[in-house]
């Protein structure tokens, strides 16, 4: 039956599939225009094999890169580091960097090639210099002030996704010991069956949850999680035996409607309202306090689910992020002329690092600022998919680890118990 489904992992899919299913998507576009180019792209085929990957049971990817503290192998790393987002602009400041050393000592040089040219020479560029080094004492404090609340920002961000997989764990794990059982200790079937199917919805629900905050971006793998939020990726769930034609009809039907994004929350709705029903039925044991604390961690999820997206909604002030990339930029384009009246030639390769460093912490900022990949950062991404496949994993974990209980050796009767 549709409520007992249990998804079966699938092979990766393979490079040129992925290349297919991920259109070209560019950085200004919006979500709607980004998930409309994505639907115009995909096809039956590639929702499958999104909702493959996204059902399994375990063996997801990691949540985010590791890492080896060994120096040696620190200095190996270029995928995934600042190198690989500040290379371009560096060798670019160098260049102007090489063009300023060549046009000052074209004519008329009289100092060593690797000196300090004369005041006489750089007179010119001496009160740049001193204006510039203010600018590079206020630009060190703001960035590395920025970095350090970005960090927090990604911090916050993790801790929530967490919290969302704890919650969820929660609920199952209350469903799971207090169902109904017979005489041997074991599941009755209709325990059984309601286990299954809230199982089915703890899994509905997370996958509809991220389908509502991420968006089509350039590194997603396949196409994006957020086709599944649409009518047509819940009508593949559908047919595909991960909810039902009711509960279908319940999430996209007009008399019923509600936002693409909130249709988690629904889901929500369904697992606590059955709990209810269960519990007057007399396939839950327990008193009002097991009743208010399933009540209570289903409220937390409720709220820790709409502080992700409250936060994205105001991570940090445009004003904020528009100073100190302005002030970043600012910074490294007068390096080249600034640092020539102090150190001549060897201004090439210090433009370099000076690039590398405050283009590194910005990117890296801002990279932070985007923890899901949603404006196209391809580095300290949180990985959904671990999340999603995580949480499929102990939907049913906790079912499944008491689905007989332990002999009994002594008397569980009310009154005085009496050893066997």
């Amino acid at each position: 039956p549709a409520c007992a489904h249990l998804f079966r992992p699938s092979p990766r899919p393979s490079p040129l599939t992925l290349r297919m299913a991920t259109p070209d998507i560019r950085t200004e576009w919006g979500t709607q225009r980004r998930l409309a180019e994505t639907m115009r792209h995909v096809d039956d085929s590639d929702i499958d094999e999104l909702i493959d990957r996204f059902t399994r049971l375990g063996g997801g990817p990691r949540f985010f890169a590791k890492f080896h503290p060994q120096a040696s192998w620190l200095w190996r790393q270029y995928h995934g580091t600042v190198l690989q987002h500040t290379w371009k602009p560096a060798c670019l400041a160098m260049v102007l960097a090489f063009a300023t050393v060549h046009y000052m000592e074209s004519d008329g040089r009289d100092w060593p090639k690797f000196g300090v040219p004369h005041e006489k020479a750089v007179a010119q560029l001496l009160g740049l210099e001193r204006a510039w080094s203010y600018v590079l004492t206020f630009a060190t404090f703001i960035n590395s002030f920025f970095l350090s609340q970005s960090y927090g920002f990604w911090l916050a961000n993790k801790g929530n996704t967490r919290k969302v997989q704890g919650r969820l764990n929660d609920l199952s794990c209350l469903l799971a010991t207090h169902a109904e059982r017979d005489e041997q200790g074991r599941f009755t079937e209709r325990a059984r069956a309601l286990l299954d199917e809230m199982a089915r919805w703890v899994r509905l629900f997370h996958i509809l949850f991220w389908a509502g905050q991420v968006r089509p971006a350039r590194a997603d793998e396949g196409a994006s999680l957020s086709v599944l939020r649409t009518d047509r990726g819940l009508s593949r769930l559908c047919e595909r035996e991960h909810l039902t034609r009711d509960e279908y009809e319940l999430l996209v039907g007009e008399s019923y409607r509600v936002s693409e994004t909130q249709r988690h929350s629904v889901v929500l709705e369904w697992i606590c309202a059955r709990f209810v029903q269960a519990r007057q039925g007399a396939l839950l044991q327990g008193g009002a306090g097991m009743e208010t604390v399933f009540l209570d961690k289903a409220l937390a999820l409720r709220a820790v689910c709409a502080s992700i997206g409250d936060d994205a909604a105001a991570r940090m002030p445009l004003a904020y992020v528009h100073l100190v990339q302005i002030l970043v930029d600012c910074l490294v384009a007068l390096a080249p002329f600034a640092l020539y009246a102090k150190v001549g030639v060897f201004t090439i390769p210090l433009v370099g690092l000076l690039c590398v460093f405050f283009r590194g912490f910005l990117a890296l900022s801002k990279s932070f600022l985007d923890p899901f990949g949603n404006e196209d950062s391809l580095s300290e991404n949180l990985s959904v998919h671990c999340l999603v496949c995580e949480v499929n994993a102990g939907s049913v974990r906790w079912a499944s680890g008491i689905e007989e209980l332990p002999r009994c050796g002594y008397s569980l009767a009310a009154g005085r118990g009496a050893r066997r």
